[in-house]
């Protein structure tokens, strides 16, 4: 317990180190969100679809950008090659998720709030379940990126990896999460099924990650 609770401490500093902690994050997904209120929001309203799927949209970047960062600085510090003389692949794997996860869950509420500000098609009365459906969207895609990330280690292309490879996998995410989503406003009540669906991906992710790095652990 007490190595991986320093593992998290280093991942957490590797990320405020990279971007400059969580501010950056944030500064980047609001200047996405300001161009297109002032491109499109501001001439015509924007449908909560559309809203929910530039969400998404920003979600990923956000993710993409602070999972290769964090990558980046772990492969150039050796921290990697050298916590893996003490603890396990998959404890390293779980640590960098769940540190970069929390990290984007904060981000997240900014995010929502901030689109409920801009669009008015948002609203915070539903603050709580769109901050839901970020947060278990960026769990999928962080365990997914941080996978992809340890199999660019062991790769030439290194950082090239991550988007080839990264994008083709997100697509089934973004094609039944945002329609799960969307699915889970129109029914009355706490739609379960829709919730369970990204609870499939995220474990299914994170599942997939596990078991490339013990794959890449027994080469």
């Amino acid at each position: 317990m007490f190595l991986f609770l320093s593992l998290l401490k280093k991942d957490f500093y590797l990320i405020g180190r990279s971007l400059g902690g969580i501010v950056s994050l944030f500064t980047l997904s609001v200047s996405v969100v300001f161009i297109f209120y002032t491109a499109i929001e501001v001439n015509e309203i924007l449908s909560t679809r559309s809203i929910r799927g530039l969400k998404w949209a920003i979600i990923f970047i956000l993710n993409f950008v602070i999972i290769s960062q964090s990558l980046w600085e772990e492969r150039e510090s050796m921290g990697w090659e050298a916590s893996l003389s003490f603890v396990s692949p998959t404890a390293l794997y779980l640590s960098k998720s769940l540190t970069i996860w929390f990290c984007t869950i904060l981000v997240n509420a900014l995010l929502v709030l901030v689109l409920s500000v801009f669009f008015q098609n948002m609203s915070l009365d539903r603050y709580l379940g769109e901050w839901l459906f970020a947060n278990l969207g960026s769990g999928c895609l962080v365990f997914l990126g941080v996978s992809l990330g340890v199999i660019a280690f062991e790769s030439r292309l290194k950082e090239i990896i991550i988007p080839l490879l990264q994008l083709p996998f997100s697509i089934p995410l973004f094609l039944f999460g945002l329609e799960a989503e969307n699915r889970y406003w129109l029914e009355n009540g706490f739609y379960l099924p829709s919730v369970g669906l990204l609870f499939f991906f995220l474990l299914f992710y994170g599942t997939l990650g596990s078991v490339m790095v013990e794959t890449l652990k027994n080469e």
